[in-house]
């Protein structure tokens, strides 16, 4: 028996509930990444960097591989952040501006000041906010 085509609305939102379960998997991923930075294994493969490693066995861009540690290096400083990831209100780009800008500002970082703009904004335009905090603080 043939299947009904799917109307374009159901296409658009099993998109967005298929990118938001990719987005959910990135955190994981950027977890592990972390747990095994922390461990050392990553610099024992004798690799030129952590990002290398994810680069050749998880098959990342450079930027993917650094995103994917610097986010899971910086969880514990973005719980709300995370939240609204987990709710669909975010979506992982987001969450890694935010990890680039806690990098970035150190102990000065304020997600609280920064969450209302990220849900507000697509994460290219919150990249370029977060450039002005990255100044402001």
């Amino acid at each position: 028996m043939q299947q009904p085509v799917a109307s374009t609305q159901e296409l658009a939102q099993e998109l967005v509930f298929r990118e938001h379960q990719i987005a959910l998997l990135q955190v994981e991923a950027s977890m592990l990444a972390a747990e095994l930075l922390r461990s050392g294994f990553l610099e024992d493969e004798g690799y030129n960097s952590p990002t290398d490693w994810l680069r050749f066995n998880c098959h990342l861009t450079d930027k993917v591989a650094s995103d994917r540690i610097n986010v899971g290096e910086h969880l514990a400083e973005l719980p709300m952040s995370v939240d609204y990831l987990r709710d669909g209100e975010i979506g992982y780009s987001h969450l890694s501006v935010m990890a680039r800008t806690a990098e970035a500002v150190g102990k000065r970082f304020a997600e609280r000041e920064l969450l209302p703009l990220a849900l507000e904004l697509t994460p290219g335009k919150f990249y370029y906010k977060t450039l002005h905090y990255r100044h402001s603080v």
